[in-house]
């Protein structure tokens, strides 16, 4: 939700980086992409180039297909009625237009898949009344394979203004916590064990006022307990973010960050181990606040997605956020408490034409089997869906240009995003969840010099509101060159929806082994995808179990040694993407004619250098629980 790229341009970015200190940098890495800068620029401000396609009239809006090889709305089959209802609309208030996320969790430990949806509180509006009830919801999976509604006895009926959501056992007790981002205080909920929740207040160390908006727990000094990283988007201490942008012709949309003041991510440490133990054995969870001590507040961010793993390859965790609009940032752990921020040494702060873009999903994973992180950005119209791959391990390319995923994205504005193997042919895939940031028919540029204006307009037509935000969803296979192919059909209903959709969680649903998507739409319904396309290998899902803490070994990494003598590696994290928490299980798709002859497992506590453990040969086509300490330490194996 920035500028377009036709005004970021890189000699802007060379100004911004000065002070960082990295400016000779810069005017190199300008300097060997400027032909490809002006490309870019050239085809931004191409008048035949449309901004955006309107779906009522635009060629490029799909049909509905019903294909049976594809995937299937099934949500109201599994009696999901979750709606995101922003509203009383009419002061475009900005974080009506930014939407919540979804997690994936089995809150209540009986193997089954459970959903909980974020919600947002009224926008403020002092002359429209407005009932309408606004919670969060929990929907438990029953054994006949329908959800249950059961917020009301959960506790977990949040009623702040939800943005994001993240799933972790914060208190080594062996069941999933939940943590929510809000526009203003965050909440924290301790599961107790018997299918309810309990708001911890006092849990952390500091009131906020800040716009959450991207959570993940990390474990970031190895220490067995799960820390927690919270990105904060904008703040408005003259508006309160109740402003619109206006231009010439006197229509007004939703403003960019770029008319905000930037904010601190914020990194807290749990120090629950540190307690007392009651009378019971437990102990209060406590998280501290050490943002400034660990160096994080010498860069201010717009941040919206963010990936907590082992980027640089020392076995410690870093910190990527993707940013609006802005440079992102890569905070690389010094094993000591403290982080530095590396992201334009390392190749993702900008595209590789030295432009920033507007960040909005990031996500994580091995796309080309060379068992090394890459990453993934969405982004606005006339950008593209960025992929950095990595070929040494803690440096990245943009290695997007020419590729159909260039293509594809840069007619969309895309947010919720995953790298995951939707047909089991061993191939990395992205589906892309899209949606609009200005209104369809307007002819708005994205965000660029405008007007605050205040105003109060009774919108009554909420469904042809949202529809002028809409877009369609995008989906792209793998392929064994390391690229992606689009094949429309194989989209079915994920594809064809009209909606402006912010949240995509991945999982398995229905537990017949492949992932199914969620998806998350302003103003409208959530709708759940089924995956039905035809298979052309196997699967494997690996539930990691940690010996002390972090029950499920979030920031563990799974690499499978193949019998064709290749290697397949993926990792457990679940708070990837946009706002959402993904299903905590690793999966695998594999190609058909390999078996998988051993198992190697890199945990993520204690000390790096002996967290790796190998374990046998599996089965394909199952579930497998690995727990730390029964496999062979990988310094034994010759």
């Amino acid at each position: 939700m920035s500028e377009a790229s036709s005004s970021g341009t890189p000699q802007r970015v060379i100004a911004a980086l000065a002070g960082t200190g990295f400016l000779i940098l810069a005017v190199s890495q300008y300097s060997a992409v400027r032909n490809q800068a002006d490309q870019e620029l050239a085809h931004a401000a191409d008048p035949a180039i449309p901004d955006y396609d309107c779906l009522e009239t635009g060629e490029h809006a799909r049909a509905s297909v019903r294909n049976p090889t594809a995937f299937r709305d099934f949500t109201d089959q599994l009696q999901i009625d979750f709606e995101h209802s922003p509203g009383p609309l009419g002061t475009w208030f900005m974080p009506e237009s930014t939407g919540c996320g979804v997690a994936i969790l089995d809150y209540d430990r009986d193997g089954l898949s459970d959903l909980y949806f974020v919600n947002c509180a009224a926008s403020p509006h002092p002359e429209i009344s407005d009932p309408q009830r606004r919670t969060n919801r929990l929907f438990r999976r029953t054994s006949s394979g329908t959800f249950d509604d059961v917020t009301d006895s959960s506790g977990l009926a949040d009623t702040g203004y939800g943005s994001g959501v993240a799933v972790g056992d914060v208190n080594n007790d062996g069941w999933p916590d939940v943590f929510v981002t809000n526009y203003g205080q965050d909440s924290l909920y301790q599961n107790l064990q018997n299918g309810t929740f309990a708001q911890l207040h006092s849990a952390f160390d500091r009131p906020e006022s800040d716009w959450g908006s991207a959570a993940c727990f990390v474990d970031f000094d190895r220490d067995g307990w799960l820390d927690l990283f919270v990105v904060n988007y904008t703040a408005d201490a003259e508006y309160g973010h109740v402003v619109s942008c206006g231009f010439d012709h006197g229509l007004v949309s939703y403003c960019g960050p770029h008319k905000f003041q930037h904010t601190v991510d914020r990194l807290y440490r749990n120090e629950t181990g540190d307690q007392p133990a009651n009378s019971d054995g437990s102990r209060d969870v406590r998280f501290r606040d050490v943002t400034e001590e660990a160096g994080l507040d010498a860069a201010v961010t717009a941040g919206f997605g963010a990936v907590c793993h082992d980027l640089t390859g020392d076995g410690w965790p870093d910190l990527f956020v993707a940013n609006d609009g802005a440079p992102n940032r890569l905070w690389v752990n010094q094993q000591n408490g403290t982080f530095e921020e590396e992201a334009l040494q390392r190749g993702v702060s900008c595209n590789g034409a030295g432009i920033p873009e507007a960040g909005m999903g990031a996500v994580l994973g091995d796309v080309n089997h060379d068992q090394i992180p890459d990453l993934l950005l969405t982004h606005l119209t006339r950008e593209t869906a960025t992929l950095y791959t990595s070929t040494q391990e803690g440096f990245f390319h943009d290695t997007t240009p020419g590729t159909v995923l260039e293509e594809v994205s840069r007619r969309h504005t895309g947010w919720g995003v995953a790298l995951a193997d939707l047909n089991h042919d061993g191939m990395l895939d992205i589906p892309i969840v899209n949606g609009l940031v200005i209104p369809c028919h307007s002819g708005f540029p994205f965000h660029g010099e405008d007007e605050f204006h205040r105003r109060e307009a009774q919108i009554r037509d909420h469904v042809r509101y949202w529809l002028d935000y809409a877009d369609q969803n995008a989906l792209l296979f793998g392929t064994a060159d390391g690229l992606f192919t689009e094949q429309e059909s194989a989209g079915g209903d994920f594809t064809s929806a009209v909606a402006s959709g912010r949240g995509l969680a991945i999982g398995d649903l229905d537990s017949d082994g492949d992932l199914d998507l969620i998806v998350t739409n302003c103003g409208s319904s959530a709708r759940c995808y089924e995956n039905r396309m035809q298979k052309s290998g196997n699967w494997l899902q690996f539930q990691l179990r940690s010996r002390h803490g972090n029950r499920d070994a979030i920031g563990a990494s799974i690499s499978l040694q193949l019998s064709d003598g290749s290697r397949r590696t993926s990792f457990c994290l679940p708070q990837t993407g946009y706002l959402c928490s993904n299903d905590s299980h690793v999966h695998f798709g594999l190609p058909a004619d390999v078996a998988v002859e051993s198992v190697e497992v890199r945990w993520a506590d204690g000390a790096p250098e002996t967290a790796a453990e190998i374990f046998a040969a599996v089965d394909l086509n199952q579930i497998v629980v690995l727990q730390q300490a029964t496999g062979t330490p990988a310094e034994n194996q010759p």
